[in-house]
This record gives C-alpha cells, sequence and structure tokens, in this order.
C-alpha cells in the first residue's frame, strides 16, 4: 500500500477536498491501494466557513486556540512520518506557517515531497516575511494535478 500526507492552508480547505477525492477515484480505477492522509481541519465550535479567516483571525477564536496545537503535532509526528510522499497543495505558490512546519519536517525524514505549485503567484512574496526562500527547495518535484500525482504513486 503507498500512503500520501496532504499539507496545505486551511484557506484551501475546499480545493484540497476536491484534489483528494479526484485523487482517490483515481486510484481506485487503477487499482492502486492507496491511503491518504489529510490535514484536519474540522472541530467542534468553530464557525462554518472558519478555515476562510486568516490565522491571524482565526487564532482570537478560544476553541481554536486549544485545539489547534494538537492537530498540529498530530499532523507533524503522526501522519508524515507514517507516509510514504508528502504532498503541499500549495495554491498560487502560498505556504503558510503551518504548511513550511509540515515541509521541513517531511524533508527532515527523508519524505519525497511533492507540490502543487512553484512559486507564489499572489504578489504576496517577498511581503509574506513568513516564508522562508530556503524551502522552496524542499519540493522535490511540482506535480499539478491528481492525474499527474497518481502516476507518481503507482
Amino acid at each position: 500500500m503507498k500512503s500520501v500526507v496532504f499539507c496545505s492552508s486551511q484557506r484551501f480547505k475546499k480545493e484540497l477536498e476536491e484534489f483528494m477525492v479526484k485523487l482517490s477515484d483515481l486510484a481506485e480505477e487503477k487499482g492502486v491501494n492507496l491511503a491518504i492522509l489529510h490535514p484536519e481541519f474540522e472541530s467542534d465550535g468553530w464557525p462554518e466557513d472558519f478555515y476562510k479567516l486568516s490565522e491571524e483571525e482565526r487564532l482570537k477564536n478560544t476553541n481554536y486556540r486549544r485545539t489547534v496545537m494538537s492537530k498540529v503535532y498530530d499532523h507533524l509526528f503522526r501522519k508524515i512520518r507514517a507516509a510514504d510522499v508528502c504532498y503541499v497543495f500549495n495554491k498560487d505558490g502560498y505556504l503558510g506557517p503551518n504548511t513550511i512546519g509540515d515541509l521541513f519536517t517531511a524533508a527532515a525524514l527523508g519524505k519525497m515531497v511533492y507540490s502543487l505549485e512553484e512559486e507564489c503567484k499572489t504578489g504576496e512574496y517577498p511581503k509574506r516575511m513568513h516564508e522562508e526562500p530556503c524551502c522552496r527547495g524542499l519540493i522535490h518535484k511540482v506535480i499539478p494535478s491528481p492525474e499527474e500525482l497518481i502516476k507518481y504513486l503507482l
């Protein structure tokens, strides 16, 4: 069985879900036994569109502050460690602070790291100072679709 862990900013929750469903469908069509490990963006006590807020705004929510660390640690130290491959879903090239932590963890564990896109396309870089330019070097290959990714997981 192959396994892939997805790492992404919460702001791309819906797009990531669509990507993972498509990948799962492709794996089933091709007879590939694939485990998809995904970030936990859901929690009781968070507003419905909570994922659309900036991290700064999310941190104002008491329930979020209380649970986010355990979710991040679970993702870093259980899911990334267990996966064969790490896929960074960086829509528009965006890498947020938690995703950068995921990326460095995957690299330190010697995982193959793929990403959706290469560079930030929103014009925010280098204004977003939390993004380290060197983290781009930890991505082995840009793979822009589930159809392409499944080929690397066969």
